[in-house]
């Protein structure tokens, strides 16, 4: 018999095969040999009993049929049961694809017991193409993956784990299942005490180190708590871990198995991957391994539907489920963001000392709170999301009025932003803007503002906003204005071909500079007001919709820090719904009822002044529209409704008397009411 490593395992034991199967590139060799190092059990490789014309039709790249395989199978029964015989433990390497082969080997998962050594096709295809010396061609993989009929019993292994991971854990695992306490070698009796040790220790796993889900990891490890983490590309788990993570009290796992077994229990584990598609993967990764009293959550921009929906399956499981927001770009997740939990109560509780240790802090308080159950802090983070959609555009337009109207540079620009984020208009956003204005183009030695296309891209939480608010019937003007306006830009071919079409000049804006830029900020911040006010109309609507009661005084405090919004004008806004739970509208309250009287001119003035001068402020004028529409006691829509009933009969309602009514307006008859 051609054994390798044949050093016998010290002691007494229980007779036991290893039976190392799976397709090629799986790295049975590799790991037989690794494995009989450690355990000192003699090692045999299924391949070297092949008779030499199976040998030369696999290297022909030609498959084996049935009947050649038997005999090279019976040739490795008599093997094991000699071995068995003989009470010799040994490691054997063999694909052993079929059940019916496994048959014939004897497996029984009691004294020869099958590792399966698991990949994907592009892992295996890969591994395969950079053999330099195959034993087989590489066009049988295919063959060999349709032969798989995986085992129902023994182990399974991800080979997307380094060699020595997956060794460590097949001798911890047969160890355990054996129930006979086996005798190792002092340096591997150390090796697996140190393993186990850092088993189960964790406060939480992340799944998905993208820059946000590293960040969060170094944050909550600074914060002091340790942290386990895998990714579907192992080579991205290896590089975190040997270069941010280094030194860290964070653990490196190439499998869902081994990023639970690394878990205090009851275990956490957060989700940052892709909204949709990508987060159903990963909890169906994640399902067949968790236990009642686990905790998911999800902390990427999820619609909050999806997220009522994982909620309701997984607590069916007895595992609790959040669906988190999570805002601060990069730098706010490495160092405090604005987070928003929605879920039980009781889900909340387990990774609450977590998240609160990680957010962003402002007047001591930290810029997390529970939001309510299910997807309600997803929609949350949708509206603080679409929100920023309308302060973007609505400083993009100021911009633009000072460049193209006043012909300021950016330098000058620059100034006047620095002079606004001291008033009332700061903010996060207009302090990165302000500092934008100063960075240089090093290649043309121009402000790299004016290098960069004008086309802007959206990630679809601001078009959900807008689906929703048309559900529920709510108006968000001026956050859809920024979406169009977001749409229209990436038209650009064709608005350079209509801008020749219609050679119209930019007009410039005959008023003095000091007195209009004091009027645009005026403006900037009437505007401001009334796109905050349409997202918090939209929570208020969509809570009661969805039965979330949702605190929009928490709302508004744990925006305050961390998140891309945060503004003193959020101080105010809190102060609001301190002073009034139960506000309809923003505008109602007396601070900004008062701020509106006293700044609304400024807002008409700036839209007016760029309407003649050909100069588009979608979001400001949507801003003044919807002021307008919610202030007048009677719109022109009885005329929409007359003519709905004229060609559709779809009936109207009248001011002096209940009831529903249709005329027969073509033929000046009116009907009574029904």
């Amino acid at each position: 018999m051609r054994a390798k490593y044949s050093t016998g395992w010290p002691g007494k034991i229980k007779e036991m095969i290893i039976l190392l199967m799976g397709p090629m590139g799986c790295g049975k060799t590799t790991i037989g040999k690794l494995l009989a190092t450690k355990s000192g059990w003699p090692f045999y490789d299924g391949d070297d009993f092949h008779p030499p014309e199976n040998v030369a039709k696999m290297q022909g790249g030609i498959a084996l049929t049935d009947e050649d395989r038997w005999v090279w199978l019976e040739t490795l029964r008599e093997l094991i049961a000699q071995l068995l015989q003989e009470g010799t433990n040994a490691i054997l390497a063999c694909s052993a694809l079929k059940q019916a082969y496994r048959d014939i080997l004897g497996v029984d998962q009691k004294t020869v017991i099958t590792v399966y050594l698991q990949g994907s096709f592009e892992l295996l295809r890969k591994r395969v193409s950079e053999r330099q010396h195959p034993y087989m061609s590489k066009e049988l993989l295919q063959s060999q993956l349709d032969t798989l009929e995986e085992p129902a019993g023994g182990l399974t292994a991800d080979i997307a784990a380094s060699p020595e991971i997956i060794v460590d854990r097949i001798m911890d695992e047969l160890k355990l299942m054996s129930g006979i306490k086996r005798s190792f070698p002092a340096a591997m009796t150390e090796k697996i005490t140190q393993r186990k040790s850092k088993m189960e220790t964790r406060d939480i796993g992340l799944i998905g180190l993208a820059v946000m889900g590293q960040n969060l990891v170094i944050n909550m490890e600074r914060n002091g708590f340790g942290v386990a983490v895998y990714n579907r590309s192992s080579q991205t788990t290896a590089d975190f871990i040997n270069g941010a993570a280094a030194g860290k009290n964070i653990s490196g796992t190439y499998s869902v198995e081994e990023l639970l077994a690394a878990l205090k229990k009851p275990r956490k584990i957060m989700i940052m991957v892709k909204a949709g598609a990508p987060v159903d993967a990963v909890i169906a990764q994640l399902k067949p391994h968790l236990m009642p009293g686990d905790l998911v959550l999800d902390g990427g921009n999820s619609h909050f539907s999806d997220t009522d929906r994982r909620c309701r399956e997984m607590e069916a499981l007895g595992i609790h489920y959040l669906g988190v927001g999570v805002s601060g770009g990069e730098e706010g997740a490495l160092w405090g963001p604005s987070i928003m939990p929605g879920g039980t109560r009781k889900a909340y509780a387990l990774v609450e000392p977590i998240l609160r240790a990680i957010a962003a802090r402002v007047d001591e308080e930290p810029c997390v709170a529970w939001m309510g159950p299910r997807g309600a802090g997803h929609l949350v983070k949708m509206v603080h999301n679409a929100i920023e959609y309308g302060d973007m555009q609505l400083i993009a337009e100021a911009y633009d009025l000072l460049n193209r109207g006043l012909g300021l540079s950016a330098r000058q620009i620059q100034e006047v932003f620095s002079q606004w984020k001291e008033g009332p208009l700061s903010s996060y956003i207009i302090e990165i803007t302000a500092k934008i204005f100063t960075v240089i183009d090093e290649e043309t030695n121009n402000p790299l503002l004016e290098m960069i296309l004008d086309q802007a891209g959206q990630k679809g939480t601001g078009r959900w906003t807008v689906q929703a608010a048309l559900d529920l019937g709510i108006p968000v003007s001026t956050i859809s204005a920024a979406i169009d306006a977001r749409m229209i830009s990436s038209y650009r071919q064709e608005r350079q071909e209509a801008a020749l079409a219609f050679p119209l000049p930019v007009l410039p804006l005959a008023h003095h500079h000091d007195a209009l830029i004091r009027t645009l900020g005026d403006a900037l911040y009437v505007a401001k007001i009334c796109s905050y006010a349409q997202g918090m109309a939209l929570l208020r609507l969509a809570s009661a919709e969805y039965d979330y009661s949702l605190d929009f005084c928490e709302i508004a405090r744990i925006w305050r820090g961390g998140c891309i919004i945060r503004a003193r004008l959020l101080d105010d806004i809190r102060a609001a719904f301190q002073e009034k739970p139960d506000l309809a509208n923003l505008l109602l309250a007396p601070f900004f009822r008062d701020a509106l009287l006293l700044r609304q001119e400024a807002l008409r003035e700036i839209v007016s002044l760029a309407v003649k001068a050909g100069i588009p402020l979608p979001g400001m004028s949507a801003s003044l529209a919807y002021f307008d529409s919610y202030r007048s006691p009677r719109l022109p829509t009885n005329l929409i409704q007359a003519q709905r009933d004229y060609f559709g009969a779809h009936t109207y309602r009248r001011v002096d008397r209940e009831g529903v009514f249709h005329t027969q307006w073509a033929h000046n008859q009116s009907a009574g009411s029904y």
